[in-house]
């Protein structure tokens, strides 16, 4: 039977979290909150007093419903309190665009090759003249252009000429959303200035302690990079260490995420707990009396708040921090506290600071690794009784890579769309290896001021960061080491959640029911997929995508696809990945068969025709697709009939010669530069022409049936 009695905070923070759902996804229909908020705090106070007063069940239960209930409204009342563009200063809801505004530097300084990006808290904008009072959070992108390591500081106060732009939407079908991503950050504008654009003002930071936290670990990256040579390994020392991933090339990424250990290039629970475990180590030794166990805890409350302030205050090492000082109070008091009550303690503390930590992903992943590794590691550890020390260490760190990797498995299926198969294997020699990278580098940079042991300890830091990033590479490499391409719904991926907790609960009561409902779920998920998988293999579907300076077509047929693109994006990867993969994938495909723009075409059910212009005309599916790229030098002698001219690359065209084709409709790509595509449209509608603009509307997806 399941006890729900030793988990009272865990009730509350659910409710919470159920408040906070519930609002961010009908929060438009949501009306009196606040009222509502202070009738379940009103009734839970009455409900408690006759509780207390009459001591029975029923009283008990009421009370303790109506209390669940004011942390549910109070989780709504939270959010809408922290969604800052209903304000009626917030720049959405502005009656005109600003010619200035001013905002302080809010956030961290993002390098980048040719640029730096920060977020902008802005303070006031100009309207007609007028300065007035506003509010709302705009990423801020200026050009990296002198010789200064930072063009832009946190709290640097900062008068911008122009309007800031909303975050437009993903371009693409199922590409990531990023507008969504911002918005869960409370962003809502991006800017991009020419440094003509913005003077700085003053200095004012917003927060005291954050400026000299940035500052400290600007001076230690800067330590780290004069005394680390190679690029690579300092980019991986200071992501390590410091949490500054500026540096990290795409390669690095994509090599410890292809073995399931990207969770060590970002400081969080597993540097914090190894701080943390050394700690106690040493000072375990202090004695078990309560003036040594109280001791012990401000020591260590004390380097575990020094370590989060040298990382820059970041939000995953405050999550660690709370929680592992959270369980250091409780330990000097004696107080053998649930490690589940505190786990949700820390959770409630982050989302009644910010409510729309929910949405983060990593926020999302450090709780589920958590309470993975809580629960499941100590029953996978007892599965195997090692007697061999050495052979037990690595059971045991092998059974804590299987627990967090199965805790977070639904959602890394459903936000990266793959799986790491040597996650295992490379947890058990990555893990020690970035363990001796952080201690390395942590000694190195305390002792960097002593000569000569100064230079031992940083080639020593060295050997270790080269070696970690050898291994991570080498496993890459393996056969069959990443399956990516894997696409699931958030719908799904409640429904393996809830398979896994079914599961968990049956071999923990061990009630039939319980597993009747994981058979259940795996049913429904299995229909689920037998009946994509038969949409899949029917469709048919015409794609023209949204690429700034490129051009992409894709024909897919069943779960196959030919895709056209020119020279460019046959030359970045990363572009394809992020805008055209997510979407082939939704598709059920797991490769395209590329082919260059106006070369001759190998699939036999795309017929191509080189025109003497160098202009290419498609037949697929009965659908007539005309390709410009060059000025047309051809005249049908009578109007041809087709279903799309397709425009790119500013093709010097008149929309008048483009009659002829009786196209239903005219595509412009976003290969085609802003003011050619502004200049089309005028063109374009004064002559009654249908056309889409790819660039300003986004993809173009036509489903033939």
């Amino acid at each position: 039977m399941l006890r729900w009695a030793p988990f009272p905070i865990v009730r509350i923070v659910l409710c919470f979290i159920v408040g906070i759902v519930m609002y961010l996804h009908w929060g438009s229909i949501f009306r009196y909150v606040p009222e509502y908020t202070a009738f379940f705090i009103t009734a839970f106070l009455v409900a408690a007093i006759l509780a207390n007063r009459y001591k029975t069940a029923v009283a008990v239960n009421v009370a303790g419903i109506v209390g669940l209930l004011s942390f549910f409204s109070l989780g709504a009342f939270i959010t809408e309190y922290r969604t800052e563009n209903q304000q009626p200063q917030h720049l959405n809801n502005l009656t005109d665009a600003p010619t200035h505004y001013v905002g302080v530097v809010a956030d961290y300084v993002l390098q980048k090759s040719s640029y730096q990006t920060t977020v902008l808290e802005v303070q006031q904008v100009k309207l007609q003249g007028k300065w007035q009072k506003a509010a709302g959070r705009v990423q801020l992108s200026v050009p990296h252009d002198s010789e200064l390591e930072y063009e832009l500081s946190y709290g640097d106060v900062l008068l911008v000429k122009g309007a800031p732009q909303e975050v437009a939407p993903p371009a693409n079908p199922n590409q990531f959303n990023y507008k969504q991503y911002l918005a869960s950050k409370h962003i809502h504008h991006r800017h991009y200035l020419q440094s003509f654009q913005y003077q700085k003002i003053v200095s004012d930071p917003p927060n005291t302690i954050l400026y000299y936290s940035i500052q400290l670990r600007r001076k230690l990256d800067a330590l780290l990079k004069a005394n680390v040579a190679e690029q690579r390994e300092y980019s991986i020392a200071s992501a390590l260490i410091l949490g500054v991933k500026d540096e990290l090339d795409n390669s690095i990424r994509s090599a410890y995420a292809s073995t399931g250990t990207m969770h060590v290039l970002a400081v969080s629970g597993l540097h914090v707990g190894l701080i943390y475990g050394v700690l106690m180590f040493f000072l375990g030794r202090l004695g078990k009396g309560k003036k040594q166990r109280v001791l012990s805890a401000i020591l260590v409350l004390s380097l575990l708040w020094l370590y989060a302030f040298i990382t820059g205050l970041s939000p995953s090492v405050m999550r660690a921090v709370l929680m592992l000082s959270l369980v250091t109070v409780g330990t000097a008091f004696s107080r053998r506290a649930n490690i589940y009550n505190t786990i949700a303690f820390a959770a409630l503390v982050l989302l009644f600071y910010d409510p729309y930590s929910l949405l983060d992903v990593g926020f999302q992943l450090s709780f589920l690794a958590v309470l993975g590794i809580v629960y499941l590691q100590p029953r996978f550890y007892k599965l195997l009784n090692v007697d061999n020390w050495l052979l037990d260490k690595i059971w045991g760190l092998f059974t804590v890579a299987v627990a967090a990797q199965l805790a977070t498995l639904p959602l890394g299926l459903l936000y990266f769309h793959q799986f790491p198969t040597y996650f295992w294997f490379a947890n058990l020699v990555v893990v020690p290896l970035a363990t001796l990278v952080l201690y390395s580098g942590v000694i190195a940079i305390a002792f960097s001021w002593v000569p000569g042991i100064s230079w031992l300890l940083f080639k020593v830091h060295f050997g270790f960061t080269g070696g970690m990033n050898w291994i991570n590479l080498a496993i890459q490499k393996l056969p069959l080491a990443l399956i990516n391409g894997i696409d699931i719904t958030r719908v799904q991926a409640v429904l393996l959640y809830t398979f896994l907790l079914a599961l968990i609960l049956f071999l923990a009561v061990k009630k039939l029911r319980y597993l009747s409902i994981a058979v259940a779920i795996v049913s429904v998920l299995s229909v689920q997929q037998i009946r994509e998988t038969v949409q899949q293999q029917h469709q048919r579907t015409l794609t023209v995508y949204s690429l700034r300076g490129s051009t992409a077509l894709a024909f897919m047929e069943g779960q196959e696809a030919v895709l056209l693109t020119d020279s460019v994006l046959w030359q970045d990867s990363d572009n394809y990945s992020f805008n055209v993969q997510p979407h082939l994938w939704y598709k059920g495909i797991q490769q395209p068969q590329w082919q260059v723009l106006h070369n001759s075409i190998t699939n036999s059910k795309i017929n191509h025709a080189l025109l003497p212009d160098s202009n290419s005309l498609y037949v697929w599916q009965q659908k007539r697709l005309l390709v410009l790229q060059k000025p047309l030098q051809i005249e049908a002698p009578t109007p041809l009939h087709l279903d799309y001219v397709l425009l790119t690359s500013n093709v010097k065209v008149k929309p008048e010669e483009l009659q002829q084709f009786k196209a239903k409709l005219l595509l412009l790509d976003a290969s085609n530069s802003p003011w050619y595509r502004e200049r089309m449209h005028q063109q374009l509608d004064n002559l009654g022409i249908a056309y889409y603009d790819v660039a300003e509307k986004g993809a173009f997806v036509e489903e033939l049936r």
